[in-house]
């Protein structure tokens, strides 16, 4: 009697957990090409927060592109590897594994330019400036979602957990097998 009644199920919450292993996620089948993801990404990259505050003369690092690969759209952006050969060839410490192994920063005012990143990537996406100084998708780790993800109104771009992804694109396949293979 003299115990404190606990609910049998605790609440849970859908929209928002933060976990160490959230990434970007691309959905090609959902995505319009409107671009407001790179637009989004690169006033970010400037600290802008709507296009009128973008500073005179500045150019944007590009972080993440858009293009056709077999008539399908693709967001090309760091996969956060887990090995990342990118961080492991870089001479300067500009690409480093995060302290909790959930992918990699990028600092490029720490970058000297020397290309080892862009032959380490296997998908070629550490992306070099003017001066040669490279920049990659950091994840905006200032940021709740990303503001690449957020401007994405078809929801091409998702932010959340490996595990939760894998479960839902291994769901997506099954329903689809099921459909497609019943027998008649």
């Amino acid at each position: 009697m003299g115990q404190k009644d606990e609910p049998a199920n605790p609440p849970e919450t859908t929209l928002f957990r933060p976990t160490m292993n959230q990434k970007i996620f691309f959905h090609p089948e959902r995505c319009l090409l409107c671009l407001s993801c790179v637009l989004a990404c690169q006033m970010n990259s400037l600290g802008a927060r709507n296009c009128r505050s973008i500073p005179l003369g500045e150019r944007p690092r590009q972080r993440i592109s858009l293009t056709f690969h077999r008539r399908t759209p693709w967001a090309w952006k760091c996969q956060q590897c887990t090995a990342a050969p990118c961080s492991e060839a870089c001479v300067s410490g500009s690409l480093r594994r995060k302290e909790n192994g959930a992918g990699v920063e990028n600092q490029p005012e720490l970058c000297v330019g020397c290309g080892a990143c862009l032959l380490a990537c296997p998908l070629s996406i550490p992306i070099p400036d003017e001066v040669g100084k490279v920049s990659k998708c950091n994840l905006c780790p200032e940021e709740e979602i990303p503001p690449c993800v957020r401007a994405c109104q078809s929801r091409a771009l998702v932010y959340q957990d490996v595990s939760c992804f894998s479960r839902e694109k291994k769901k997506r396949f099954l329903t689809q097998a099921l459909v497609t293979h019943e027998p008649r």
